[in-house]
């Protein structure tokens, strides 16, 4: 699970939480208060029947209960029971109904109290309240039903959920997708930071993670990860510089070897070590053009024109194509074709892709340069073909096929390298009359279009 999401599900589910816990607190004030109401309003009539209670002068207890009053009381579906009781507990006036015994009063006038009926089967909910008339002290008790009493509370929970609870859900909504959009947009900084740090690469090794407009809890993170690639570019540049020093320092003993096997009176010795000397000043050489592309230390954005480059390129191995009984063929098109390059390395990846193509095509073979306004070059030769498992191996450093017995495998790994530094791109597939296809896929560019000229 990502972070967005982990943060949005805990968000979620402490919003879920919460809204639950604020309507169950509603509920249970609901349920205080509804008790509090249900025991004043039963203590407001105990106390309004209390003050219909009159002594006559004979001494008798009268209750003169208004019409409204007595037939709430005293109707057969009434829910609602009283009784007066004197100071004895005798009970001197009372509804229809039997009512409950008198609670003991502590400390004060007025008490609520509860208890089950004689039946069992419903729960009664009384207040008594008491009163003193003339000389002498009377309790007033009234009595309801429990279950009706509850009926109160469910209406005013329903109703507020009717009025206005129910916007809590929307509410609810609305707070999970303001919190998924804060999220992700707090978060978009770090996607910015990942998509930058996927395109450092060897050749833009000196590229830093920026600070400005990072949160704050991201900036170690991205202070280790520059730390780190500091350290990885330190070890680039000193391995690259080894390379380029050591190939340069090669060259000047090969050289002087070349020139004393001149001088040797065997000439057939001196051939076969002549032809390991140019083997391995060519690997010195390949060594030292790939020290300097990784160093950045040539341009590679100059106009070059494919077919020229092309064809500079096979008649430099005109000779080696001659003496190997091998043809060579340039197809070039009427118009030029220009890209930004760099004309040394370009000539330099189809002369590998040239020996490459001379060292597998049979005796007689032909190897086809052709450049086209893709812009590409393509080289074809007429050997066995490259099956399509080892397709990708092919361009690996060092890695050389079976039946190859030329060169140290490094032709072609430096041919990708070439192409990748100029943006551009090297494959290979079967050729149309047989063999392999390698062709080099240079970035599109508004010289293709311009005259040598311009």
């Amino acid at each position: 699970m990502s972070l967005s999401s982990r943060i949005i599900v805990r968000l979620t589910i402490t919003a879920v939480v919460a809204t639950g816990v604020a309507y169950g607190w509603l509920y249970l004030k609901q349920s205080h208060v509804e008790g509090y109401l249900r025991e004043r309003a039963l203590m407001r009539q105990a106390q309004e029947i209390s003050d219909f209670i009159s002594i006559h002068e004979n001494g008798s207890i009268n209750l003169d209960l208004p019409p409204r009053l007595s037939e709430a009381y005293n109707s057969p579906g009434s829910r609602y029971r009283y009784a007066v009781r004197d100071e004895a507990g005798r009970i001197v006036a009372t509804s229809s109904r039997r009512i409950g015994p008198l609670p003991q009063f502590i400390g004060s006038q007025d008490r609520t109290y509860e208890y089950t009926s004689e039946d069992a089967r419903n729960r009664m909910i009384g207040a008594a309240f008491q009163t003193t008339v003339g000389q002498r002290t009377f309790t007033t008790q009234v009595e309801q039903t429990a279950p009706r009493a509850r009926a109160l509370g469910a209406a005013v929970f329903d109703e507020f959920i009717t009025d206005g609870g129910w916007l809590g859900i929307p509410f609810l909504i609305a707070l999970l997708g303001v919190t998924a959009f804060t999220v992700r947009r707090a978060l978009l900084p770090l996607h910015e930071l990942s998509a930058m740090a996927a395109r450092i690469n060897p050749g833009s090794s000196e590229v830093r993670l920026p600070h400005v407009g990072i949160p704050r809890e991201f900036l170690p993170f991205v202070h280790s990860i520059n730390s780190a690639l500091d350290r990885l570019d330190d070890g680039l540049r000193q391995q690259r510089e080894f390379n380029a020093n050591a190939a340069h320092q090669l060259r000047t003993p090969l050289a002087v070897l070349s020139a004393n096997i001149e001088t040797m009176g065997d000439t057939a010795v001196s051939a076969k070590l002549r032809y390991d000397v140019e083997l391995m000043s060519r690997i010195v050489s390949q060594l030292l053009l790939v020290a300097r592309l990784e160093t950045l230390n040539v341009r590679l954005d100059d106009p070059v024109e494919l077919c020229s480059a092309a064809r500079e390129a096979a008649e430099n191995l005109g000779s080696v194509a001659i003496s190997m009984c091998k043809t060579l063929e340039v197809d070039e098109p009427a118009e030029p074709i220009f890209v930004r390059g760099n004309r040394v390395v370009i000539i330099a990846a189809v002369r590998n892709l040239i020996e490459n193509a001379l060292n597998h095509s049979p005796v007689g073979g032909t190897v086809r340069i052709r450049a086209t306004s893709t812009p590409s070059i393509e080289v074809c030769d007429s050997g066995p073909g490259i099956p399509p498992e080892m397709r990708e191996k092919i361009f690996e450093r060092f890695w050389r096929g079976e039946r190859s017995k030329e060169g140290a495998g490094l032709g072609l790994s430096i041919v990708r390298r070439i192409m990748h530094a100029l943006g551009g791109s090297v494959s290979v597939c079967d050729a149309p009359e047989g063999g392999a296809q390698f062709s080099l896929v240079f970035p599109a560019s508004v010289l293709a279009t311009e005259s040598p000229a311009a």
